[in-house]
Parts: structure tokens; sequence; C-alpha cells
């Protein structure tokens, strides 16, 4: 299947919340607003992810997303699959911004190369346009504290239009 956007994003926020990757500088300053990305709108399928940002446009419409297991379990594998469909290319430049937040707490805010992502699991940029399918494994590491998790992601095109915003909360339990 063809890899796309949302799983690229999707593994990146699940590698991000555990790991520390290089930080590049974010292309704007904006407030400390990234949480309140209402509206939103669960994304059909069996996952946490909602669409956020729905007053905006954007380029990337996801049809279905499902996660296995869901919810996430520390120390397991995550499965990854969704389809959607891609209204432009994307090319060079696109990036995600993710902030991941313990509670209120801001564990991490990155700016992550959108297409250096996906040149990692072999599907290099430019991603045309069109309907997409995708699926990904991740490892969740077992060193993940319990507690409530709040993600949003936004993904951008090189020119700063929106290709999607994806937001979720995860609870980890004890083991």
């Amino acid at each position: 299947m063809k890899f796309a956007i949302a799983s690229t994003i999707l593994a990146a926020v699940a590698a991000v919340s555990a790991v520390s990757i290089q930080q590049l500088p974010l292309p704007f300053d904006e407030p400390d607003v990234s949480l309140l990305a209402a509206p939103t709108r669960p994304i059909p399928g069996e996952s946490p992810v909602a669409i956020c940002d729905l007053d905006a446009s954007q380029v990337l419409d996801i049809k279905y997303l499902k996660i296995d297991p869901n919810p996430p379990v520390k120390g397991a594998e995550l499965y990854i699959e969704g389809e959607g469909y891609l209204a432009e290319q994307i090319n060079e430049g696109a990036f995600v911004e993710v902030e991941v937040r313990y509670g209120f707490i801001r564990l991490v805010k990155e700016t992550i190369d959108l297409c250096e992502q996906l040149e990692n699991a072999d599907r290099p940029c430019p991603l045309e346009k069109g309907t997409i399918k995708f699926s990904k494994t991740v490892e969740l590491p077992n060193e993940i504290p319990p507690g409530k998790y709040n993600v949003v992601a936004r993904a951008y095109k090189e020119d700063y239009q929106l290709i999607t915003c994806l937001t979720a909360s995860v609870e980890f339990a004890r083991n």
C-alpha cells in the first residue's frame, strides 16, 4: 500500500513522545494555543485521533483511520492504517509541527521535516495528489510514564498551506 502523510505524522508523534529529536526552528512564532485545536471531528474508524482546525481548508481529507491496539499500549507495537484523499501534491519543504503534553505540562514542541520522514519510509517527495492508502507499524517504548497525553500535529506544505491537523488524547496505564 502507498504510504501517506497521516501515518507519517502519527508515527512521528509516537516517536517524538518518547524520544527527543533534533529541534528545528519554528517557521513562525505563534501563541501557545496549540491544544486549542477546536473545533474537532472524529475520524471514522477505530482510533482516538480527530481532525482539528475544521474552520481551515485542509489538503488531506482522511476517510478512515484505525490503530491497533486501541488504546495504544506502551512497550507494544502500534499498527496504523488508513485512507484519504490528497488534493494537492506535497513537495520538499513540507513540515509537521508537533506538540505533546502530559496533562498541562508541555513535553515536546518540535518541527519535523515531513519529506525526510517520508524518505525514511522509502517514500520520497513529491507525494502525488490522489487517493492514498497507508499502513505503518511503530514500536512504543516501555518507558512511557503512565498518565494522559494530549497531542496536536499540524502538517503544512512548503508554502504554509495546512495539509491536516490531527489531535488525540491517549492515556497510558501503569503496568
